[in-house]
């Protein structure tokens, strides 16, 4: 996969070792915590450290990027990551943004561009993800970039510690070419 994920208005970079405190204070916000199923809240600069850390053992068919501006590289506006699952056989796409960005288009952007990157160059060929039933606009994100609705279940979200009502989505590599050629 690319090193940098280019959009319109987005660079999607690599993490640094150096985005810890900057991802340990934005994401550290019960809004955006509870929209995500494994983001304790409150976040503290040790879970961050400990992510960076695991980065580096996840599979090279992931890949996890910060999302910045493209004029501001080191301004960290939020994450996006499409996960690889050796038992599953295929990956799972995750993000968040700050708040001060909802609702801009910049999720659908980096959503788009992800998907793209990981059906192109990622040997991926099938990427699911959910979305909590109370985070509509999550699902408008993933509509957005092709994913079709699966089915329901339930995901436990560790900043609100319970079980959530969630919609499954689902997109092939297949069904992303027939829409992009």
């Amino acid at each position: 996969m690319q090193q940098i994920i280019e959009t319109q208005r987005l660079l999607l970079r690599p993490f640094a070792d150096s985005d810890a405190a900057q991802n340990a204070e934005k994401i550290n916000d019960y809004e955006i915590a509870k929209n995500l199923a494994r983001v304790p809240y409150p976040y503290h600069l040790e879970d961050a450290i400990a992510f960076l850390a695991w980065l580096k053992t996840v599979d090279a068919r992931s890949c996890f990027r910060v999302i910045t501006l493209k004029g501001e590289p080191q301004n960290l506006l939020g994450a996006i990551s499409v996960e690889w699952s050796e038992d599953k056989q295929n990956a799972d796409l995750g993000y968040w943004l700050v708040k001060e960005h909802w609702g801009k288009g910049l999720m659908s952007e980096a959503a788009i561009a992800m998907v793209a990157e990981s059906f192109q160059n990622g040997g991926i060929e099938k990427i699911i993800s959910c979305f909590f039933k109370e985070n509509p606009a999550s699902g408008k994100v993933l509509a957005r970039a092709g994913f079709e609705v699966t089915g329901s279940c339930s995901v436990f979200s560790k900043a609100q510690g319970a079980e959530i009502p969630a919609t499954t989505v689902a997109l092939t590599r297949a069904r992303w070419l027939e829409t992009h050629i």
